[in-house]
């Protein structure tokens, strides 16, 4: 894991993205279900849009399960936006 996600500025995004969504799962609370959030996922890739990166419009509250999913990288399934 890269030294960015311990600084501040990226521990208050990852905060702000969570309390946003009430601690829970937005890809889950599609489907009916109340998971909790774990990881805030950055919609626009933070690498190739440095701008958005502390942007909580471009963060979604997921669970580990989820965002592995938009990680083929990290044993999911699917690509996602990332």
């Amino acid at each position: 894991m890269s030294d960015e996600y311990h600084r501040k500025r990226h521990l208050v995004w990852r905060e702000r993205v969570l309390r946003r969504a009430g601690y829970l799962c937005e890809e889950c609370a599609r489907y009916g279900r109340r998971t909790p959030a774990t990881v805030a996922h950055h919609i626009k890739h933070a690498d190739a849009y440095p701008e958005l990166r502390y942007d909580v419009t471009n963060g979604r509250a997921l669970c580990a399960a989820c965002h592995n999913k938009y990680h083929p990288e990290k044993g999911g399934r699917r690509g996602g936006e990332d």
